[in-house]
């Protein structure tokens, strides 16, 4: 088994793995080296013949803030349509990749799940989250829309999706939950021992049987066409990332630092109308 630095990967009991996210000092932010990290534990999962369910948290006090966006090419000089589109494509593929392993995922929700967060256990099979999670795209106030959109207008409809998008307001776990965001909402100090008895029910089934279980769900939902939709979804952020709108704010991130950029951002939001 390969040795990691932001991600652990490890079994938890027979047939169950687990993968926790670990860069709590930054709420578990989606740096390229954990996302590259992540998509190693993705191979090794589904290469392991004793595996039968992966759950997926993070550790420290949020699930993941996002995506990183220190030390990562964002909207400026030097950035082009081109790299942009490519980048973009990549983290279509990262997702779809997670989508479409053969065998079960979970993901086990607790604090933050903000931006890529919720593409990342949008692209899960099942979500638990504790009672305190807040799920939300802030970033869609300056930077531009969701790659996959967290596949939140195939889960919660169209309407829903735009109530939040529009804003970039958080989300209750509650309401997540009657929008079929998550499938269960549990307390905090009930959520790691709910979501490992769920997955001890799903590791009683033959791995064979849950790849056909995972297999025509996936593949009810791709026929209605959500690789394609994915797909234009980056473009249309690729188009976002030359607004002026994203530039003005990189431009002041430059200037006043991401922490003052986000709270300049952030401020007219802090009381809904």
């Amino acid at each position: 088994m390969a040795s990691y630095e932001t991600v652990i990967y490890e079994e938890v009991e027979d047939k169950i793995w687990r993968l926790t996210l670990n860069r709590p000092e930054k709420l578990n932010a989606l740096s390229q080296k954990l996302l590259r990290e992540v998509d190693s534990v993705m191979d090794e999962y589904e290469t392991n013949s004793g595996a039968s369910v992966l759950i997926i948290r993070g550790a420290g006090r949020a699930f993941s803030a996002g995506y990183d966006l220190q030390g990562t090419q964002q909207p400026g000089s030097g950035f082009t349509v081109t790299n942009d589109r490519f980048g973009l494509n990549k983290t279509i593929e990262r997702w779809q990749r997670l989508w479409s392993i053969n065998k079960p995922t979970i993901a086990q929700v607790h604090g933050y799940c903000l931006a890529g967060g919720t593409e990342f256990v949008g692209h899960c099979d099942i979500v638990f989250a504790s009672e305190d999670a807040q799920f939300g795209h802030p970033a869609g106030r300056s930077l531009g829309i969701l790659p996959t959109l967290s596949m939140w207008p195939l889960l919660m409809g169209p309407r829903k999706t735009k109530e939040y998008f529009f804003t970039g307001d958080y989300m209750s776990a509650e309401e997540a939950l009657d929008w079929h965001l998550v499938n269960r909402v549990y307390p905090k100090d009930k959520l790691e021992a709910e979501t490992l008895a769920y997955a001890r029910r799903v590791a009683m089934v033959p791995a064979e049987l849950l790849t056909l279980h995972k297999a025509a769900v996936n593949r009810y939902i791709e026929i209605l066409g959500i690789r394609a939709a994915e797909q234009s979804s980056a473009d249309i952020d690729v188009i976002a990332h030359q607004t002026e709108t994203v530039r003005n704010w990189m431009k002041a991130s430059r200037e006043k630092g991401l922490k003052g950029a986000l709270t300049e951002r952030d401020r007219p939001f802090a009381k809904k109308a």
